[in-house]
């Protein structure tokens, strides 16, 4: 894979649907540090495994995450380690879908359940389909509409809000969510900074590269991208503060602050806009959701399935 594609479908699938709506979220209901914290720690934990681990793992020629332990502590081993791997994919698969769903609810009235089956069937059958190179390009595309999107939708939203100077004012002079504590938010960053490197998603694409010098610096590009990804919805959360919402919105967001941003998309841009902004959002959620099931399928194929059919087929040669 070339270096600027794995580093745009690296930097796709950390920019989930959970990134955009839980910025936006974060500034909307506590404050600027809750809304950078997972932006800006998965672009941390991406240039840490590019320091330290990436390079190491491609020149090794490894397949997934479990293989070095497969190395250290033998097939069935692995099996063991795999299963914790895999079942984190598919929780944070479900997170991506609900995600998914709820911006869905917004847009068209949907039901959750819905939205979140026919989303998932359409996303599941083209990674069955075409795999690691269809889940890339797609990724590729996705992250160029979020980007597209949030940067067209912006201006129109700080409009609306009165001017960033003026959004900034407002959120600046009303009380905010004190709860949470320096230490719980350090403990939190911590745990996003270190825990996003042994993902498999992440080695899957660091050990797609074309050589381990690439591999280091895919990761480290990815991770300077993830971060600056942070602003627009930041700014959205400034938005959603400060705009004056009608009072039905208002006691809806109040309820559900996750959907500051896809309200913003709705309600305050221009039709045409906010339809961009929401395909932005649904983009990024359907990249990193394809990710995440086609890391938990190479896991349980390569680490699983085949080393026991492997060990099958030896068992019955020494008989």
């Amino acid at each position: 894979m070339p270096l600027w594609l794995a580093t745009f479908t690296m930097t796709a699938t950390w920019v989930d649907g959970g990134y955009l709506l839980g910025t936006a979220e974060g500034v909307y209901r506590s404050s600027l540090a809750s809304g950078l914290q997972g932006g800006v720690c998965f672009g941390i934990s991406l240039i840490i495994g590019g320091l330290f681990f990436a390079r190491r793992m491609r020149a090794l020629e490894y397949h997934t995450l479990i293989d070095p332990f497969e190395a250290r502590f033998g097939a069935r081993w692995a099996v063991v380690l795999a299963l914790p791997a895999m079942l984190a994919e598919m929780f944070w698969s479900a997170e991506l879908l609900v995600a998914l769903g709820s911006t869905f609810g917004v847009v068209l009235d949907l039901d959750l359940t819905t939205g979140i089956v026919i989303s998932a069937a359409v996303v599941t059958l083209y990674t069955m389909a075409g795999g690691m190179w269809a889940v890339a390009y797609t990724d590729a595309f996705q992250l160029v509409l979020v980007a597209v999107g949030l940067a067209v939708a912006l201006p129109y939203s700080l409009s609306a809000a009165g001017g960033l100077g003026h959004a900034w004012s407002v959120y600046q002079a009303a009380p905010h969510d004190a709860s949470f504590s320096s230490v719980a938010w350090w403990d939190l960053s911590i745990m996003l900074m270190l825990g996003g490197v042994p993902w498999n998603c992440y080695f899957q694409r660091v050990l797609s590269c074309r050589t381990p010098r690439a591999a280091q610096a895919h990761s480290i590009l990815s991770g300077l991208m993830t971060m600056a990804l942070t602003i627009p919805p930041l700014l959205m959360g400034l938005v959603a503060f400060a705009y004056a919402w009608p009072p039905a919105l208002a006691d809806r967001l109040a309820a559900q602050p996750a959907d500051a941003l896809p309200m913003i998309f709705r309600y305050v841009t221009p039709p045409a806009i906010g339809l961009l902004g929401l395909a932005a959002i649904i983009g990024a959620v359907t990249s990193s959701f394809l990710s995440s099931i086609l890391s938990a399928g190479s896991m349980f194929a390569w680490n699983v399935w085949l080393r026991r059919s492997e060990e099958h087929t030896s068992e019955l040669q020494s008989r």
